[in-house]
């Protein structure tokens, strides 16, 4: 858990460095966008410039060829080469050209006699309009060469008919020289692009020589994209201000185009690290600045902290103590007169009113212990504590009137206990006296109970044997009757095994007739029909003999019935002398269970005296001993109340 200094400094630290996070980034980023917008304006304005010297350059050197164009000298035919050649040298000195040259219509060089028709300055010139070319590499000096081309006009009259081409060449480095004198910071550059995104003027005369293209380049060399998209822009002939990186290095490019030569755009680029010397020096300043400021607020807060949390902690700690049951230890002293001095008083103020409040509670409580019940409250309890007071007052109260009950209930008991003493001494006398005479009557009736009981077995006995006697002549008789059953069920079956017999002789007698036809049908068929022939004589035999059976085993059945017939005659009478001798041995048996049923019943009576009787006996013996407990009890009880009532008078009270 954190404490309250804790979260003080917490939250001071964390609203100040949030606040001065907020106002150092804000800085920061209003300085880094300041910078910013004054780079892209000096930018802007710097590549302006630098394309305005660009081109009143080509200007001035296109103006010096239009000039030696209108010489009219230069375009008559009876003009000597000779001074044609001193007019061109002359000025080719006066303005530092390398070179001069004058072509005629077909494009031949008057001086030399080479052919130049292929040149596209020849071309743009013959039409009648100045150019300057882009940087190529001549093919007769090998070294980089621009031509500043201008119609030759006849009898040097401008707009009249052009008669050949008068072309200059300044030096090889003079657009190169004019990029590296445009230096805006230590690692700046300043370069000339055309229409083709080619670059026409560098630092470097090896980037034009080699023909260099970023477009082309960024093909191959994915670093590069963002400079080519940014020269797409810059051949749209538009002035602008965007950054790009390039090998992870931020870079700015200002770029404008050149007026004076159509196509061509001037470019000027800077790492932005060069312009943010000062930037930077900002950021470390207010780094450093935002650094200190944490550092002193830390200091304050944690003094403002310090003034809050250690009145509180001394307080919080006395409160504990407080809660552990220490009520001796010191108050902290705090003199402040804001809400800690507030807490710091109410803190005191409990333990104060805790300790007199216990002290008090303590004191009446060993009163009471020491059975004083006279004490009262010595302070007056503030608040919800009067409650307290008003509970332990109620006790005091209710106590003294208990314990006065308590003495008056102990002498009434003491008396009443000496007067069920006397009582139960007496009942126990005659309680004894009743034991012996139901002794003696217990005694009488247990033996008449034992002769009762013999009787009954006897009766019980001769009930049993009677009963099995019946129950053997009636399954005697059972018997008899089933015996009968099965010889007219034997009779009934002798008469259907007769009309099988017939059934079978019948059956004798078809198959010998048939045994006949079959013997004559043989004897018809002849030599074929011989074994069918003795198949019938064996079945005529068969038939024979089966009626012979038949008749042999109706004799034998016939026999079997008249013996059946005398012997249900026979069982008949025995069934009917079974039943006499059941009807009698059922009336002894009657006569016999009344005499067990009334033995039965004096034996119950007499059980049931005898148990009354040892009942009485036992609530005799339990009277006495309840007489002679009551007695006991009486005495002990007694003696208890004397106990308690000098207990009681061990209080004082009220």
């Amino acid at each position: 858990m954190k404490s309250i200094k804790c979260k003080i400094l917490t939250a001071i630290i964390l609203l100040v460095s949030v606040s001065l996070i907020l106002v150092g980034g804000t800085s920061v980023f209003l300085n880094y966008n300041s910078t910013m917008s004054l780079l892209e304006q000096i930018m802007k304005e710097s590549a302006g410039l630098a394309s305005d010297r660009v081109s009143k350059e080509l200007v001035a050197y296109q103006n010096i060829a239009t000039e030696a164009g209108s010489i009219a000298r230069l375009a008559k035919p009876e003009t000597p080469i000779a001074d044609k050649k001193s007019i061109i040298d002359q000025r080719t000195k006066t303005y530092g050209f390398q070179r001069g040259n004058i072509l005629d219509s077909s494009g031949k060089s008057i001086f030399d006699g080479n052919d130049y028709s292929d040149r596209e300055y020849f071309k743009v010139a013959m039409e009648g309009s100045p150019f300057i070319s882009k940087p190529i590499v001549s093919k007769i000096t090998g070294e980089l060469t621009v031509i500043i081309a201008a119609p030759l006009w006849e009898s040097g009259v401008p707009g009249t008919k052009v008669v050949g081409v008068v072309y200059f060449v300044p030096k090889e480095t003079f657009l190169n020289d004019i990029m590296a004198s445009i230096n805006i910071s230590k690692n700046s550059q300043a370069y000339i692009i055309d229409d083709s995104g080619d670059t026409v003027a560098d630092v470097s005369l090896e980037a034009i020589k080699n023909n260099e293209n970023i477009e082309k380049m960024a093909k191959t060399d994915k670093s590069l994209q963002e400079l080519a998209d940014l020269h797409v822009k810059m051949k749209e002939g538009k002035a602008g201000f965007d950054t790009y990186k390039i090998h992870g290095v931020k870079q700015i490019l200002a770029y404008e185009p050149i007026k004076s030569r159509e196509g061509w755009t001037l470019g000027i680029t800077a790492p932005v690290k060069d312009f943010m010397a000062a930037t930077t020096q900002s950021v470390i300043a207010t780094v450093i600045l935002l650094t200190l400021a944490m550092l002193v607020s830390v200091l304050i807060a944690l003094k403002v902290a310090n003034k809050i949390s250690n009145p509180i902690m001394a307080c919080t700690k006395r409160l504990t103590q407080l809660a552990e049951g220490d009520l001796k230890s010191d108050i902290p002293e705090i003199t402040t007169s804001d809400e800690t001095g507030i807490l710091a008083g109410a803190t005191g103020k409990i333990v104060k009113d805790l300790n007199d409040i216990i002290s008090d509670l303590a004191r009446q409580l060993a009163g009471i212990a020491n059975g004083d019940l006279t004490m009262v409250s010595m302070v007056t309890y503030p608040g919800d504590f009067a409650q307290l007071q008003r509970s332990l007052e109620s006790v005091f109260n209710d106590l003294n009137q208990t314990l006065d009950q308590i003495n008056q209930a102990a002498e009434q008991v003491a008396a009443g206990a000496e007067q069920m003493s006397a009582g139960a001494q007496a009942l126990s006398q005659g309680t004894m006296e009743q034991a012996s005479s139901i002794e003696e009557l217990s005694a009488t009736i247990t033996e008449i109970s034992d002769k009762v009981a013999g009787n009954a077995d006897i009766s019980k006995f001769a009930n049993q044997i009677s009963k099995e006697t019946g129950s053997e002549v009636q399954n005697g008789n059972h018997h008899m009757l089933e015996m009968v059953r099965a010889m007219n069920e034997i009779s009934e079956t002798s008469g259907e095994i007769g009309k099988i017999i017939k059934t079978i002789e019948d059956i004798a007698f078809q198959t010998n007739i048939l045994a006949l036809n079959a013997a004559v049908e043989a004897a018809r068929a002849g030599q074929a029909g011989k074994g069918f022939a003795v198949v019938a004589d064996e079945v005529r035999n068969l038939a024979q003999k089966s009626a012979e059976a038949a008749q042999n085993t109706t004799a034998l059945i016939e026999s079997a019935v008249s013996a059946v017939k005398n012997g249900m005659e026979t069982a008949d009478d025995t069934a009917k002398s079974l039943e006499v001798i059941v009807e009698k041995v059922g009336g002894v048996t009657e006569q016999i269970n009344k005499i067990t049923d009334g033995s039965v019943e004096q034996a119950d009576s007499i059980n049931q005296v005898t148990q009354g009787v040892d009942q009485i006996a036992s609530v005799v013996q339990t009277n006495s001993a309840t007489a002679e407990e009551s007695a006991a009890t009486s005495e002990e009880l007694n003696a208890q109340a004397q106990m308690l009532k000098s207990l009681v008078e061990k209080f004082q009270l009220r």
